[in-house]
């Protein structure tokens, strides 16, 4: 017996059975007792799901049996439900679950540049010169372009070079002066009427005699002279005598002799080649037959050296 008394009491206390137990550093949860020691797996009551305290007891290497059991032999709380505090380190993910944590980063990033930027563009614009202040633009430093003058040139065909003249004057322009007369008709001009530039303008017109108005007696002598001219040559004498003697007075005679358009010269040359035509003639000869048809002396001359002499 005294052995058995010495075994005893030299026999070491035995340590509790692994299990769940109330946490030496915190009264209200629970910690897990291996049979040795303390572990780190912590379970708080009433704080998550019974598939929680089977993913613990599978870390802590024990069926969910004796997790489940544990606790109520521990006065745990009722249910069986347990919950584990998180232990340290960072938490397994999967690949897509990094993948979503990397997006988000790479979206923070991009946000966060974009502050910066618009940031900087703000402050750009408020660094520029405002309108008014002393700094200078763009537009500032193009030159301010010179109004261009304009004049309206007034329509000019048909009036005379006075009244030309008179609607220059009126918008300030100048008509040259010219040979033409001031009864003369504008029958064109340059450049046409209505507005362009006073500077460098240059303003031209055409112009013609104004038609003269006849009488009709003189209308029907000049035709009369034409007919005669047409028909054989014809010095002036010889065809005012020829209209005086079909009925015409001498004045309108005259008048149509003088604007029948003749050339007297190649009249009298008309004239020597029609008497040659007819018979032989000296120089002299031919030319006291033109005398004779009333042509002057240079108009002889001129037919005697167009037929040869």
């Amino acid at each position: 017996m005294s052995d058995n008394s010495n075994n005893s009491n030299n026999t070491s206390p035995q340590l509790p059975p692994r299990g769940w137990y109330p946490d030496p550093h915190d009264a209200a949860a629970r910690r897990y007792w291996d049979g040795a020691q303390w572990t780190e797996h912590v379970v708080a009551p009433n704080s998550e799901t019974a598939a929680e305290a089977a993913a613990v007891a599978e870390t802590a290497a024990v069926s969910p049996a004796v997790v489940n059991s544990a606790p109520e032999a521990a006065g745990a709380v009722s249910g069986g439900a347990v919950a584990v505090r998180p232990g340290r380190g960072l938490p397994k993910l999967k690949w897509w679950q990094w993948a979503l944590v990397a997006f988000g980063v790479l979206v923070l990033v991009s946000i966060i540049a974009g502050a910066v930027n618009g940031g900087r563009a703000s402050t750009d614009a408020d660094a520029r010169p405002a309108a008014g202040s002393g700094g200078f633009t763009q537009e500032s430093k193009r030159p301010t372009q010179k109004p261009v003058e304009m004049v309206e040139v007034p329509y000019l065909v048909g009036s005379t070079i006075a009244e030309a003249r008179a609607k220059l004057e009126a918008v300030g322009l100048v008509l040259v002066p010219g040979d033409a007369g001031d009864d003369w008709v504008v029958t064109a001009q340059q450049p046409a009427q209505g507005s362009h530039p006073a500077e460098g303008l240059e303003l031209s017109v055409t112009s013609e005699a104004p038609k003269p108005v006849y009488t009709l007696a003189q209308q029907n002598a000049i035709g009369k002279a034409k007919s005669y001219l047409d028909f054989a040559g014809f010095s002036r004498t010889g065809l005012i005598d020829q209209l005086e003697y079909e009925g015409y007075s001498t004045e309108d005679a005259t008048f149509g002799a003088d604007n029948a358009g003749a050339d007297w010269n190649a009249e009298a040359a008309e004239k020597a080649a029609s008497y040659l035509e007819f018979t032989s003639f000296s120089r002299q000869g031919l030319y006291d037959q033109l005398a004779y048809e009333g042509f002057t002396d240079a108009e002889i001359q001129f037919a005697l050296a167009a037929v040869g002499y």
